[in-house]
């Protein structure tokens, strides 16, 4: 994907709830966004286990606007409300 500062193939992050599993994840609440990722040109899905998953994900998020200039295309509905203090720039 063409992002405005470089090219990745990342595009979307998310995390489940610390008590949720992967599994109801991909199943139940993150479906539909899984299927607009997709939509986008995802076509693989990588994971990895952390202490504080929204704490992971913000920093995830945030690393990528730094290097990219954006966060990542289907991020950019639901993240960047949850990122973007009122003056519009990331956190």
């Amino acid at each position: 994907m063409d992002y405005r500062a470089g090219r990745s193939a990342m595009v979307f992050y998310a995390c489940t709830d610390p008590t949720e599993t992967l599994r109801r994840f991909v199943v139940g609440r993150g479906a539909r966004q899984i299927e607009r990722a997709v939509s986008a040109g995802a076509r693989w899905i990588r994971f990895a286990e952390a202490a504080h998953p929204q704490d992971e994900l913000d920093r995830l998020l945030k690393g990528f606007v730094e290097r990219f200039g954006s966060l990542p295309i289907s991020n950019a509905g639901t993240a960047r409300r949850a990122t973007t203090p009122a003056g519009g720039e990331p956190a």
